[in-house]
């Protein structure tokens, strides 16, 4: 089964990835994760071509399209995918439909976490990671470490105020689209509205696997 995460900078696109790959054995991708390592790696033949994120902008599509079809050819990925982060922009959801079309397979769900911007703003301010399993804390957990590798939290270098609020406004102008894109398709399409920052990560999973199990995608 292919799915799309769709959902603002810090909707929690990545944790519900994470989740949802555990609960149904289908790969996590997080294009994200794929650029920050492209970022690490001078030697790495897109590293200049994705700079661009350290200003809060997006790669060019012609860029993120390349990345992704060489891991879409990867065999750990015959089976499907859960795309967190991509696609961002209509022309991106095109080129995908193209590639797996071009596999013989399509993307079978939508999945939109609509966050209010009240409560991405607390999330992105006091995100922290794990340089190690990336795994995602809050600093309302009051953890300086990671409690599975034991190395120091990390505070990402574009989770600044000025950089969320470039990177709202680019989603709203390229990404937000995608939702017409997609509900005017025949992809099913599943939205989950969260407007508490006292939401559970869990309570949204267990709200996306029970639409989930209505179109009859996953059993119980």
């Amino acid at each position: 089964m292919y799915i799309v995460l769709l959902g603002p900078p810090g909707s929690g696109k990545g944790t519900q990835g994470n989740l949802l790959s555990q609960k149904t054995s289908i790969p996590h991708l997080s294009t994200g994760t794929l650029f920050r390592d492209i970022l690490a790696n001078p030697d790495h033949e897109l590293h200049k071509d994705i700079q661009v994120i350290k200003e809060g902008k997006l790669v060019s599509d012609e860029i993120v399209n390349k990345v992704v079809w060489d891991t879409l050819k990867k065999p750990e990925y015959d089976k499907g995918i859960i795309f967190d982060g991509y696609p961002r922009t209509v022309a991106q959801a095109e080129a995908l439909e193209k590639m797996l079309e071009s596999m013989g397979k399509k993307v079978d769900v939508v999945i939109d976490i609509n966050v209010t911007r009240e409560v991405l703003l607390e999330r992105l301010l006091g995100r922290r990671s794990c340089p190690i399993c990336k795994r995602i804390f809050h600093i309302s957990q009051g953890l300086e470490k990671c409690p599975d590798c034991g190395v120091p939290l990390i505070k990402r270098e574009d989770d600044n105020r000025e950089t969320i609020m470039e990177r709202f406004e680019e989603y709203e102008e390229k990404t937000a689209p995608l939702q017409s894109y997609f509900k005017s398709g025949s992809v099913n399409y599943i939205e989950i509205i969260v407007t508490e920052s006292s939401r559970t990560a869990s309570s949204v999973k267990e709200e996306i696997m029970n639409k989930l199990f209505e179109l009859g995608l996953v059993g119980k």
